[in-house]
């Protein structure tokens, strides 16, 4: 039975299309400033638009968003962003709430708009 072998050429291409895309990510780099990242819990109540489940403008929104239905969901989302270092920001009575039960020191807005402009 005979073993096919991979010629040295390819897999002399092989490792230099390797070391090109490593020695890129290296000089590529980024940001000397560490970026924060950015939550918003928003009662889903509060982050619908009419009949569009999800109000349109928090598509566009530069942070994670969660759009809890109970108390149990929105407490979840908070703990889980602010364990993950995130900050996190809070709109409508249950996250709001959650917030305060968790212990978690969120930026508390008043409606989806605050929050939009709080992630800014």
């Amino acid at each position: 039975m005979l073993i096919r072998m991979t010629g040295f050429g390819s897999t002399l291409g092989a490792f230099l299309a390797g070391a090109a895309v490593a020695i890129g990510g290296v000089l590529a780099g980024g940001s000397d400033e560490p970026r924060s990242r950015t939550a918003l819990v928003i009662d889903a109540s509060a982050g619908r638009d009419g009949d569009q489940l999800v109000d349109g403008r928090l598509r566009g929104a530069d942070a994670e968003v969660r759009l809890p239905r109970s108390s149990t969901e929105a407490s979840t989302d908070v703990r889980y962003f602010a364990a993950q270092g995130y900050r996190v920001i809070v709109a409508g009575p249950l996250a709001t709430a959650a917030a305060r039960a968790t212990g978690v020191d969120a930026v508390q807005a008043t409606s989806l708009s605050g929050a939009l402009a709080a992630a800014r």
